[in-house]
């Protein structure tokens, strides 16, 4: 039987006890910033939960939810332009997906291609040899690059407990594979809510997936790229990202 906790109810003498329900559980129903995600701690046996309650492949690339920039950045090695666009960027609506770390091993990696291009693959929005945004290569060689996609949500208030966990949580959005996202708890399919030991509730999410920014290729100077439209548009991640000075 699974159990339910109300996260805006939740006193500051049973978070760490919060903690301890996650880690133990196999599959949990949680809020985010945008819509509700099921996961748990990193590990195969949470991939593969997953998988099966989502109907997907146990080898499709999963995310990783960091309750903090801080946790983030201990957790995965990111080069000096990478850890620039997320401190600019996070906490917030968004997917990022950077290079996958050397040594990790799980989850598995994404795979990303960025295609040669003659010319220039897109406006340089900075002025000043910054970020680009484009689907090209700025006249770079092709390169598939191995990638790990992470989020850092900007909890609501309600899901405020979140931002204290020690350690992140493999996650994907809490739907059967090709069904709509769930905006909160009782929006959540039965048959997700019933493979779930614990269910978090924060009310109602925002409702508008994460943009999905593709960060690989900064390094290399091949810019980014939004892979899916969401809460935040093209426009306004340039505008975000056009100060910077690598």
């Amino acid at each position: 039987m699974n159990r339910a906790i109300d996260l805006a109810r939740l006193r500051t003498g049973e978070r760490p006890a919060l903690a301890a329900a996650i880690a133990a559980a196999g599959l949990v129903c949680f809020p985010t910033d945008t819509v509700y995600g099921i996961g748990g701690v990193v590990s195969p046996a949470t991939g593969r939960a997953i998988a099966q309650v989502k109907g997907r492949r146990a080898d499709k690339p999963l995310q990783v939810v960091y309750p903090t920039l801080e946790l983030l950045f201990d957790g995965v090695a990111l080069s000096p332009a990478v850890t620039d666009a997320a401190r600019r960027l996070l906490p917030g609506p968004f997917t990022l997906v950077v290079p996958y770390p050397d040594g990790m091993t799980f989850p598995p990696c994404g795979l990303v291609t960025w295609p040669a291009a003659g010319g220039e693959g897109g406006p340089d929005v900075s002025g000043e040899g910054g970020y680009r945004e484009s689907s090209l290569g700025g006249g770079a060689p092709p390169a598939v690059v191995r990638t790990l996609g992470v989020r850092v949500p900007a909890w609501p208030s309600a899901a405020r407990a979140l931002a204290r966990l020690p350690f992140p949580l493999l996650a994907s959005s809490a739907n059967p594979s090709g069904e709509h996202d769930p905006v909160s708890l009782s929006d959540v399919a039965p048959g997700v809510r019933a493979a779930c030991d614990l269910l978090l509730d924060a009310g109602r999410a925002s409702g508008v997936s994460s943009t999905v920014l593709d960060l690989s290729g900064l390094q290399a100077g091949r810019g980014f790229r939004v892979l899916r439209s969401g809460a935040v548009g093209t426009a306004e991640i340039a505008a975000i990202l056009a100060s910077y000075e690598g």
